[in-house]
């Protein structure tokens, strides 16, 4: 039996600037399935042509604002890319210390007609986008409701906005940053780049961008866009506590720290065999997946915290404490702790984006 208490799931997948709004052109249908019960039945929302709107009810509220005061329970969510579709993981009941690690099961599997890349998540609500269809999905994980939109040409990264209802997409084919809105996923604003946006970090009103094949990292507050040169080739990036950006490289082992105010930091710490994505834990410690070890490095103190999870990992994301690694080559989602797995949730082999999302109630009721 479930207790009623705070509970943690995980979720696993220029100068110019011109204002518009698009219609969302289609909603796809998803089949939600309930993996704890053997008795469960999946549950299949409907197909329509018009933006589908969750009425609201006891447990479930319309809007991204109402969710956000009613924040009971997370969980954690995690894009199977190439299986097409979300897991859903309870990592309520983790191992630690001497009971070893645990092995999980999702709580629930969301299918999706296209293949899930990076996630993001306000309140019960992921948002994933899907770089090869030129789409973006509001998945709200309490109903298993998609609305599928086209956005952009080829959307790799979504991210919330500074402004509350709306997120930003880097459309990297399209060369461009979209403001959409979080209800409709309708385009509001178009942001010309000077060249092809991978992944981006929003630092209050101010947004970071990754440029394909460019060395430089893009600042843009508002519709001006900035370029600084790093000498590297930027590919994820994260905002450290004290305001400085750490990136990585495209196929390099060199590590990036950019301080906005004085430029690039020279010497920047080494331990990484090939660094890809990042996560800032509750003390302000920046751990990165690396691919080249299979392993997630941590700069706790001195020298830097190395712990195996596996090949291929990919991103990764805090909850509390707990260290969530999306391990891509052996299909795992990896939960670590004080340095240590402490349990994995067995899925499908080429994991990508995670996620955190935030319920009003228990999924498992």
């Amino acid at each position: 039996m479930r207790l009623l208490t705070a509970t943690t799931v995980l979720v696993l997948a220029a100068a110019a600037c011109t204002s518009s709004v698009t219609s969302p052109t289609a909603v796809k249908s998803t089949t939600v399935t309930s993996t704890n019960d053997p008795a469960a039945t999946a549950l299949t929302t409907s197909t329509t042509d018009q933006p589908h709107i969750v009425t609201p009810t006891s447990t479930t509220v319309s809007s991204t604002e109402a969710q956000a005061e009613a924040i009971k329970f997370s969980y954690v969510v995690i894009a199977e890319e190439n299986a097409r579709r979300i897991a859903v993981v309870d990592a309520t009941e983790l191992c630690r210390g001497d009971s070893g690690v645990c092995d999980l099961v999702p709580v629930r599997s969301i299918e999706l007609a296209e293949r899930p890349h990076n996630l993001t998540a306000i309140g019960a609500i992921v948002y994933a986008t899907h770089p090869a269809s030129g789409t973006v999905s509001r998945i709200d994980v309490a109903t298993g409701d998609v609305l599928t939109v086209s956005v952009g040409t080829e959307p790799h990264d979504i991210k919330p906005a500074d402004e509350v209802g709306f997120l930003i997409v880097a459309d990297e084919k399209g060369r461009k940053l979209l403001r959409i809105d979080a209800e409709t996923l309708a385009v509001a604003q178009t942001i010309e780049m000077p060249g092809e946006p991978h992944d981006m970090v929003v630092d209050g009103g101010t947004l970071w961008v990754t440029l394909i094949g460019r060395s430089e990292l893009v600042k843009v507050v508002g519709g001006d866009v900035e370029l600084f040169t790093t000498g590297g080739s930027p590919h994820d990036l994260v905002v450290a506590r004290d305001g400085k950006i750490w990136f990585s490289n495209w196929g390099s082992d060199r590590l990036g720290i950019f301080d906005p105010d004085s430029g690039i930091v020279p010497d920047a710490l080494v331990g990484v065999g090939e660094p890809q994505h990042f996560a800032v834990d509750p003390v302000g410690s920046v751990w990165i997946s690396d691919i080249a070890a299979g392993a997630v490095v941590g700069f706790v103190g001195e020298r830097p915290t190395v712990v195996q999870v596996g090949a291929s990992p990919h991103h990764v994301a805090f909850i509390g404490n707990t260290l969530v690694v999306a391990v891509s080559g052996t299909g795992e989602a990896v939960f670590v702790e004080g340095g240590q797995v402490v349990a994995r949730a067995r899925l499908s082999e080429g994991l990508h984006g995670v996620a955190i999302v935030e319920l009003a109630g228990p999924l498992d009721g």
